[in-house]
């Protein structure tokens, strides 16, 4: 009888991502509407429960709009809406816990009645981490086990706020219209028991003057935070998005220097993975010179973060608008530019692949304003390699030009920060099975010939004999053997065989 020993290891990892969509609509009176000009709308998480089967998650949808009413005027409405969806998998478990990222696509309108509705579709990235445990053969008595050693890569997750304030002279004079709020991080470190951030906020917000026209402006705010997280000691490598949970703007006139005064209060919320390998010793292979044994291996894997890099990136060209314009029109603001990009995996490394938007505002000739969509499509190479990578990015500096042709030249500075992530796979001896006894030998001495490449553990596998009493047995074999060369097996005969 075997008695095999083995080691359990536990740690917190990721356990499956999940990608789920929900429809948020809300109402607004709109006798008074006459021509949307600009809808933004965000998407901030409130709770996120794990349970048998499924995650819950809710959130709240904040949707400001621009419209021109009926008199050419232009006006400005902002409607809340709390939402509240569920993903499915068999994985998740109320021991799990959840991190989800929302963010607020494929906004539509519609009127029935006096009323106008708004749809937007909330996309949820979900991240679910929970215990995992691997229990792998050690060795025991009566077999003789292959030591190795094979590494395990642990995802470990830390989250964070932070409330501020940033308060700034503008040109701009009016009622604030629409503003956005936009997070990338530049730099981020683990040691100490902490992880520290830094980066920047792109604020973007649209003014209406008092000559009615419309401006738009953008400031970049740095931040600063840190997190304490008990796993951040050592060499590790750490990777986080920050983004921001909750913005408002407050503007004030200083009529003595007929200047403008805009106050900032915002929080930010940060997500952190932390990337840890170990190195566990387990045996990689096992056998009983009394009799079989079969053995189970077991497979398992996660992505290790290899490094969070940031860059800058000039993208122009051709861009696109729509719907398309069927008259005269100039250009008055490009409001709350932004881009939407994802990383792939081409022939040359990783690339980024995307678009950058904006709702651009135009006017004809009878003061009539309209509304259209601008896309700038751009490719480039993030000069790295590994199998997945994620980005966030900020648009900076959005310059647009009107050509007399009726083509829209568009320029901007897109900022990045990107995440290289690798898959890696491990794989140890989860169980062992006793099988048939093997046939025992009566002699005391046996000659073995070898073929050609066998290595020690091979040969010793298939002789049923330990690795040090072959080499002690057999000083002058050098391996990979050579065919032809002759191995001596000693056994300890009991005075009963022997008679």
């Amino acid at each position: 009888m075997i008695k095999p020993q083995f080691e359990t290891y536990r740690y917190v990892g990721e356990i499956c991502r999940q990608k789920s969509q929900s429809i948020v609509e809300c109402r607004l009176a709109g006798s008074e509407i006459s021509t949307i000009l600009a809808i933004h709308a965000k998407a901030a998480p409130t709770e996120c429960v794990c349970m048998d089967g499924e995650v819950q998650y809710g959130g709240k949808l904040i949707i400001g709009i621009v419209y021109e009413d009926g008199d050419k005027k232009i006006c400005r409405a902002e409607r809340g809406a709390e939402f509240f969806h569920k993903a499915e998998n068999a994985l998740i478990s109320p021991a799990c816990f959840c991190r989800a990222e929302l963010s607020s696509e494929n906004v539509t309108w519609r009127r029935e009645g006096s009323g106008l509705y708004i749809s937007v579709i909330v996309d949820a990235q979900l991240l679910i981490y929970g215990n995992k445990q691997l229990e792998y053969l050690q060795g025991g008595e009566g077999l003789i086990a292959k030591k190795e050693s094979f590494t395990v890569c642990k995802t470990i997750s830390a989250y964070g706020e932070t409330e501020g304030e940033d308060e700034f002279e503008t040109e701009c004079v009016g009622d604030l219209l629409m503003h956005s709020e936009t997070a990338t991080v530049n730099r981020i470190s683990a040691s100490g028991g902490q992880i520290d951030i830094e980066g920047e906020i792109l604020l973007n917000f649209c003014v209406l003057k008092k000559d009615d026209s419309i401006c738009s402006y953008e400031r970049l705010i740095p931040y600063s935070m840190q997190l304490p997280s008990e796993e951040a000691f050592g060499k590790i490598n750490v990777g986080g998005r920050v983004f921001v949970k909750s913005a408002q703007i407050t503007m004030q006139l200083d009529e003595e220097k007929e200047i403008g005064k805009a106050l900032l209060s915002y929080c930010l919320a940060a997500e952190c993975t932390l990337s840890v390998c170990e190195d566990l010793e387990g045996a990689s292979d096992a056998f009983s010179p009394k009799q079989e044994l079969q053995l189970t291996y077991k497979k398992d894997g996660g992505r290790y973060l290899t490094k969070q890099e940031k860059g800058i990136e000039r993208i122009s060209g051709s861009a696109v608008l729509s719907p398309a314009l069927d008259g005269e029109y100039t250009l008055c603001a490009a409001v709350l530019p932004r881009a939407e990009l994802s990383c792939r995996k081409g022939e040359h490394g990783l690339e980024a692949e995307g678009a950058i938007l904006a709702e651009v505002i135009l006017k004809n000739a009878d003061g009539t304003h309209r509304a259209a969509t601008l896309s700038l499509p751009f490719l480039f190479p993030l000069e790295e390699k590994g199998d997945e990578a994620e980005a966030d990015c900020l648009v900076c500096s959005l310059n647009i030009r009107r050509k007399k042709t009726g083509e829209t030249e568009a320029e901007a500075t897109l900022k990045y920060a990107f995440r290289v992530y690798e898959n890696r796979e491990w794989e140890y001896v989860s169980e062992v099975t006793e099988g048939e006894e093997c046939p025992h030998a009566d002699s005391a001495f046996s000659v073995f010939m070898t073929n050609a490449g066998e290595g020690l553990w091979e040969v010793s596998k298939r002789l049923g004999c330990a690795p040090e009493e072959l080499k002690k047995s057999n000083p002058s074999l050098e391996f990979p053997l050579k065919a032809g060369e002759r191995i001596y097996v000693y056994r300890q005969i009991s005075e009963e065989n022997a008679d």
